[in-house]
């Protein structure tokens, strides 16, 4: 699915083919209905059961996005330094 094609589902919410529901996205029930399909880090943690995003979760393709998405980023307001850090601001 292309940026164009998220952005006018995502704004319309309705109008999924049968290709792109086939390939897994859909309106997640655990997101409020927000569009959902392979390669975004909602689908992790979906549980509509979909067969399609329930395959994509055990490709190696969602595995990296998995360690992506829960590896701690070196944030530079983290820790004992916030306060100072937003003080820079």
């Amino acid at each position: 699915m292309n940026r164009e094609r998220y952005i006018e589902l995502d704004n319309s919410g309705t109008g999924l083919t049968k290709e792109e529901w086939e390939a897994g996205w859909h309106w997640c029930y655990e997101w409020d209905g927000m569009l959902v399909g392979p390669n975004t880090p909602e689908a992790l943690c979906c549980s509509c059961s979909h067969p399609a995003i329930e395959a994509w979760k055990k490709t190696p393709e969602a595995k990296a996005l998995m360690k992506e998405e829960t590896t701690p980023d070196d944030e530079p307001y983290a820790g004992d330094d916030a306060l100072d850090y937003f003080k820079k601001l």
